[in-house]
């Protein structure tokens, strides 16, 4: 059983394992993270701190995809408190004040627990969170420090400061332009919080309090009356693209690795035996099957499917056929091959969504050769980086659209922009142009190789 805490910057790393010795502790939790988790049923997920402003934020679905799995994740403090506050129905457990403001409505807006910090790993809080502002006007009203009218004016100063300014210092200044009162009363405030931070830090006492509830129980909350269990959850197309994105293509690498797509994506451009696994693939969810016991019964089935949807060969539109096939096609085979080839190519998982979105099981190679392709992946990454180093524009993207064009027609031994469209889509790619994006990550390591 594992226990992973997203923490930064209300609690350090050292704090994270004081108080749970045994914890895997990452950075602020952002897209993608929780999906490179091999986070499974009687592991724990402890979300503190999470980032929205310098890349985008954790997803809902990517929670409930980890609660699907049988883990737990809980919630407080920070981004913690805000998702858990929208996916307590669903089963993630909300710990704290911070996170019952939230789910009551109390507070609403997301930069009341936001604050600034430093952008290079350190996660060095430069700011004050205005729900810590809140919690220490309100003790301090208690302690008889500030009256209740210039506290709550210091509340409302504090809140008209964009979160990337407010400080002490900043919320001192900002009350002398209101009152002679509401500048004393700030200096009083920030005294307070200086000799109290044990009143005056809310996020990190709620931080500390999620651990202990995760140490305290290995079991899930019990779901209350009314929730919707996390499996049930519908899943969506982008939620298995960000899977395939995401997941590290070799067990246990984790969360920046090579990913599962990366690796396929490498295989649908060069493994020679792709096209043959695709049609198996596509032909194999168009008959509605799991597997068929030899090629014949799954053209069959798949041409039994097509047939009762209404497309047969008889029926296909003209136009459609000079769409998918090449003329050379057109004019060869029986009507039955011509028409597998047409169903193959126009697969789609959903209408406009691509083939497939993340590594499917019947796509990938054996593990062997899978490992190789994400060995060959990241020596493309290290290449295409110090190549990039030697100049601005040395990086695949600016390759010309002729040296690209020119790998795949080496790679794949065709000469022509019909057949090489052809041979796309036969490897599932949805047009030439996908196809020779995907390469030029892999073009440069191509010619070193030669």
């Amino acid at each position: 059983m594992t226990t992973h805490v997203f923490i930064g910057p209300t609690l350090s790393a050292h704090e994270a394992r004081a108080a749970v010795p045994e914890a895997v502790v990452h950075g602020p939790v952002r897209h993608g993270d929780l999906l490179a988790l091999d986070a499974e049923a009687g592991d724990a997920v402890v979300i503190i701190d999470g980032v929205f402003h310098q890349t985008a934020p954790v997803r809902h679905k990517e929670i409930t995809d980890v609660l699907a799995r049988g883990a737990r994740v809980i919630g407080a403090s920070s981004m913690g408190a805000l998702r858990a506050a929208e996916l307590w129905p669903y089963g993630m457990e909300g710990v704290g004040l911070v996170f019952g403001m939230y789910a009551q409505g109390t507070l609403e807006a997301d930069d009341e627990v936001t604050v600034g910090h430093l952008p290079n790993g350190d996660h060095r809080q430069l700011t004050v969170p205005l729900v810590n502002i809140r919690w220490t006007v309100s003790n301090a009203v208690a302690q008889e420090v500030l009256t209740e009218e210039l506290g709550a004016e210091l509340v409302e100063t504090s809140r008209s400061l964009h979160y990337t300014e407010r400080t002490w210092r900043a919320i001192e200044h900002a009350a002398r332009q209101v009152s002679h009162a509401s500048a004393e009363a700030a200096v009083a405030l920030r005294r307070f919080a200086e000799r109290h931070p044990e009143s005056s830090d809310l996020k990190r006492r709620d931080a500390l309090l999620a651990l202990a509830h995760c140490s305290a129980s290995r079991l899930p909350t019990a779901p209350s009356a009314g929730s919707t269990l996390a499996w049930m959850v519908p899943r969506t197309m982008y939620l298995e693209r960000w899977r395939g994105m995401f997941r590290p293509a070799v067990r246990g690498a984790g969360p920046g690795s090579v990913s599962e797509l990366d690796v396929l994506r490498f295989q649908q451009l060069y493994a020679p035996d792709f096209a043959i696994r695709y049609r198996h693939f596509a032909l194999t969810r168009i008959a509605g099957v799991l597997a068929a016991s030899e090629d014949r019964g799954l053209v069959h089935a798949a041409l039994k499917a097509a047939a009762e949807r209404g497309i047969a060969a008889e029926q296909v539109p003209q136009a459609a056929w000079a769409h998918w096939l090449t003329p050379d096609e057109l004019r060869d085979g029986s009507a039955e091959r011509r028409l597998l080839k047409l169903l193959v190519r126009s697969f789609r998982s959903s209408p406009g969504a691509a083939p497939f979105h993340d590594a499917p099981p019947e796509l990938r190679d054996t593990e062997a050769a899978w490992r190789a392709s994400a060995d060959a992946v990241t020596a493309a990454d290290r290449l295409n980086r110090q190549m990039a180093r030697t100049g601005e524009r040395r990086t695949p993207r600016h390759l010309p659209h002729a040296v690209v064009r020119r790998h795949l027609v080496d790679v794949w031994r065709v000469e022509e922009t019909g057949e090489l469209e052809a041979v796309a889509r036969d490897r599932g790619f949805v047009s030439l142009t996908e196809a020779e994006e995907a390469a030029r990550r892999f073009v440069l390591l191509h010619r070193a190789q030669r």
